[in-house]
Parts: C-alpha cells; structure tokens; sequence
C-alpha cells in the first residue's frame, strides 16, 4: 500500500437489484462523471435480476444460446469491460472501483489488476476463505475461481469490476453459455465444478449480502488505505442521475449490443480423437474461424492424467488461445505443472487439437 492514498476519500454506493440495462448505463455515467471531475472515487456495489453481460469485445450469437434466454426472460446485455460472457442473477454480488488512475497505485493496467484483486481477496479472506490474487485477473479459493474481474481505463478514469459467486447452478450456467459438449452432461458439470466454487460451497453458513459487502470494504481499506464510507450512507448522486438517461439510451441501442456481431457459423464446434500408447484422446474445441483461436477446450477420454486437476487447468490454459500458441502452451504446462500422462507427450494434445480445428466437417454429437 503507498502512503500516497491514505489521503483518498471514497463513497460506498450500494444501488440494489436492478435489471442489465440499468446497471450498465449507471456504469456510463459514473464513469462519464467521475471524468468530467463531477464525481470522486466510488465503490459500488450492484445487483442483477437474471442478466448474461457479454465481454465488450464478445459477439451475442457465438457467446450466448439467445434463444434460451429469451424464453426464460434473461436479459442479455454488454459490459464496458473486457473478458468473457458472466450469467448473474439476483444472489450474486458485484463490486466495481470507478476512479481516476491517481487514486490507485502506479503502474498499467496488469499491476492495477493485481493490486485491485489482492485489496478484494483479502476482504473474502475475512470471511473466512483463504482466497488469493491468481493472475491475470481472477481470485480463487484452493484453485477454484470465486470472483472473475476486468477493467477499462478511459483517458485517466478507470471502471474496474469483480464478481462474488454466492451460489452457483452450473447446469443453468451451461445452458446460457455456447460451451463445447452441448449436452448437459456429467463431465461438462464436473469441468465446471472443478474450476469455479461459491462461498455456499465453501462455508459452513452462508454469510449475509451485508456481510459480503463490509468484508470487501475492509480488504480494500486495509489495501489501499484513505477513508470508506461504511456502511453506505450515500445515495447515486444528481452528477451521475443526469447522466443515466443517455446512458440507457446508448446500452438499449442495438447497434450496442450489435457492437461486436458475428455468425455463429464462425464458432462450430469441432471434435477429434487421437489413439495412442497411452490411451484414447477426444477433444471438442469451440472454433473461431475468424480470429483463428480456441475459445474453450474440453479433453476426454480413457486417459490418466496427474495431478487430478491438470487436465482442467490445461483446458483453462488453452482459452482462447490462438492457434499458432499451442505448442508452447501446452509444453509450459507438461513442465511447469510436473504433469504426468502416463505415456502421452505434449504433442498427442497438441495434434489432436490441430486435428479438430483442420476438419471443417468434423461432427460434434
């Protein structure tokens, strides 16, 4: 923590449930005023009803099964943030910093993900779990993910945001997500539930939103120092309310959620199996044509890989990787993680992989 901040005064807002629309152009205007300098440094906490915000960089139709979510009245919507499609609904937490660079340590935007994510894991540490700052920008618990983040820096105003999984309905999650195995089964639930948890999971009783929200203001108090307005005691501001009816005009425009609009066709989902002397591999990779990378990953097979969770850390380091990346990934992890695949080598993942994404007619059943 630099004795630089100690002087900063933050307000705490805590603006409740609200749908997608709402929260994201409340995300516009904060921002917007605290640029314009109408506004100071704000911590705010925000709920969603039953929402699915794609990255800003994400298309609608490759990220998202649309049609389901129209039928169940989940509202899609589009992040100023960076990073991958988030389902929320109204038990989880989200947290956002809005401020100007001055505000936070120095340094880009990789040290400010990092300082941000320690100041957050060390508030869940009080509550009891032994979270931790995994980069780039994830806090985990025991090597499962509890709060994904992403942040954008306008000029010298930043929005950075996080997530805190309070509970968690993997299979409702894969059925809002375009993920590889498009049935619901077993091994896709298992691939999820071995990378992400929720304090539900983690402790003993589930703690209050209140006591969610105090925990996450002490870590960042005790981070970065300066004064928190806790508990929050201040209201969204006229300097941000004048703003919010432009703002929701900009995020209802369809040329907002249209920003980023791709076929489908151009992410099929394509398979491939590789025999060898140490077993059957199957791989199932989300393909984007276009950018030429792998969005998601998923290995199976009659094959013996340790540790237990390697495989599961592989998948999440092939995400969204580019094609030309997989030799080094994939050697990286053979050799950082001290895996042992009882006779299969880093290439049989590698051609497999290349296998799958050279066939454009492979079927994926």
């Amino acid at each position: 923590m630099s004795d630089h901040h100690i002087g900063v005064s933050w307000s705490v807002l805590d603006t409740g449930l609200h749908d997608a629309d709402h929260n994201m152009a409340l995300d516009r205007a904060l921002l917007d005023a605290v640029a314009a300098g109408d506004w100071g440094p704000t911590l705010r906490f925000l709920r969603f009803q039953d929402s699915a915000l794609l990255g800003h960089h994400q298309s609608p139709r490759q990220e998202l099964d649309l049609d389901y979510c129209a039928s169940e009245g989940i509202q899609v919507q589009r992040r100023l943030t960076g990073g991958g499609a988030i389902v929320f609904d109204p038990s989880q937490i989200g947290w956002e910093l809005i401020c100007l660079r001055c505000h936070l340590p120095q340094g880009d935007m990789t040290t400010l993900s990092r300082e941000i994510c320690e100041a957050a894991a060390a508030g869940l540490r009080h509550l009891g779990v032994h979270a931790v700052y995994r980069p780039r920008n994830d806090i985990e618990v025991d090597g499962r993910k509890i709060s994904g983040t992403g942040g954008v820096l306008e000029g010298e105003a930043l929005l950075f945001q996080g997530t805190v999984l309070i509970d968690l309905d993997i299979p409702r999650m894969l059925r809002i997500l375009r993920v590889p195995v498009e049935k619901l089964d077993a091994h896709a639930i298992r691939s999820v539930a071995e990378r992400v948890t929720s304090l539900r999971t983690l402790l003993p009783e589930l703690p209050s939103m209140t006591a969610v929200q105090e925990a996450l203001v002490r870590g960042f108090r005790e981070h970065f120092g300066g004064q928190w307005e806790w508990p929050a005691a201040v209201t969204v501001p006229e300097s941000v309310t004048r703003r919010l009816p432009q703002a929701l005009a900009e995020v209802r425009d369809p040329d907002w959620l249209g920003l980023q609009d791709r076929p489908q066709e151009e992410q099929p989902l394509r398979q491939a199996v590789l025999r060898t002397s140490g077993g059957t591999l199957r791989a199932v990779v989300l393909w984007d044509e276009r950018g030429q990378r792998l969005k998601q990953v998923q290995f199976s097979g009659d094959i013996f890989v340790q540790p237990s969770r390697a495989l599961v850390d592989l998948e999440a380091r092939l995400r969204n990787s580019h094609i030309d990346e997989l030799d080094a990934l994939v050697s990286r992890w053979f050799t950082n993680d001290v895996v042992d695949a009882f006779g299969m080598q880093p290439e049989h993942f590698v051609a497999v992989l290349q296998q799958a994404v050279e066939d454009a007619h492979a079927p994926c059943l």
